[in-house]
């Protein structure tokens, strides 16, 4: 089957409505108050994903991931010991997302010239269920528009490998710690989204996040947030942002029964805006990347904000009003 070229959904917003509101106001804080935000790293890709989201969201730019990408001067950030690391491939997220609006060929080509070496490379590199997110959004993206099916083969390789080492198939999960869960549905909702419909890798994927979106629906605590682990008490705003965007990414792409997961996401997006998102925007209860520690309120990190401003992209089409 050849790869067909399918872009990502894009919402108009014409008027502002509360979910573009919150989003607005959680983008902002982040852009006046977060730390280190030059650095060309995983966090600052992840935010620069969901800023993006904002901006095609709402049809106003805030004017800064293109700075950001053009001060990286479109390089991944990579260790030469480690190629083919899935941290420093989530740089290409944003460098695809900005190539919308500045399609000159130097944005994608460091991206394309790692991805390609993989690919002839052949070996399987994802060691944890993170690089759904990180890696397989560009695999997918770029395979889909450069029509290169030999890519999104390697990228359906590199899943099925990373799945027998790391997915519970009786279970549904990845892992009892819920934000390595979100990072996973995350990832296979951004890559169904960008896949044909008839892609039988769209398929894989959706067949994967369908079992992984009913265990973690079961899940969900009363109040709408998930917890740090699949078992906890306290709440873990990383991990609703990323569970609530998958799930409504799953509704809007049609792989998920609409009236069985919207409760589940209206949910979540009530959580993380009548708590997690603080009234002057900032986005706290937010656990750090592989930590066991439970958040408190003014815990945040770049990467949830991207989570919770592409979660909001993916609501907007199933809230009235918006």
């Amino acid at each position: 089957m050849a790869v067909g070229l399918v872009s990502t959904p894009v919402t108009a917003q014409a008027v502002p409505c509360a979910v573009t509101d919150a989003m607005t106001k959680a983008s902002q804080h982040w852009l006046t108050n977060g730390p280190d935000l030059a650095a060309n790293n995983w966090s600052n890709a992840n935010y620069h994903v969901g800023n993006l989201a904002l901006v095609r969201t709402t049809g106003i730019s805030n004017h800064k991931t293109w700075p950001w990408v053009k001060a990286n001067k479109f390089l991944l950030p990579l260790d030469t010991a480690h190629p083919y690391a899935a941290d420093p491939q989530s740089s290409g997220e944003p460098y695809l997302d900005v190539a919308f609006f500045h399609p000159e060929p130097e944005v994608l080509q460091p991206l394309r010239d790692n991805l390609r070496a993989q690919v002839r490379d052949g070996k399987t590199y994802w060691t944890t269920p993170d690089a759904l997110n990180m890696s397989l959004p560009s695999f997918t993206r770029i395979a889909v528009a450069d029509r290169d099916q030999a890519m999104l083969d390697y990228a359906q390789k590199s899943f099925r490998a990373l799945q027998r080492r790391t997915y519970n198939e009786f279970t549904g999960l990845w892992s009892f710690h819920t934000q390595t869960n979100g990072w996973a549905v995350q990832g296979l909702a951004k890559a169904v989204l960008n896949l044909p419909a008839d892609s039988p890798a769209r398929a894989d994927f959706a067949r994967t996040l369908r079992k992984s979106a009913a265990a973690l629906a079961r899940q969900q605590r009363s109040d709408g947030f998930w917890a740090s682990s699949v078992h906890g008490r306290d709440i873990e705003a990383a991990s609703t942002a990323m569970i609530t965007y998958a799930i409504a990414a799953g509704i809007n792409a049609n792989v998920l029964d609409r009236p069985t997961y919207l409760p589940i996401v209206q949910r979540g997006w009530a959580a993380l805006t009548s708590k997690a998102l603080a009234a002057d925007g900032k986005f706290g209860y937010v656990q750090a990347r592989g930590s066991s520690t439970p958040a408190s309120a003014g815990d945040t990190a770049g990467f949830a904000v991207g989570s919770f401003l592409i979660a909001g992209q993916q609501v907007v089409p199933l809230t009235p009003g918006c």
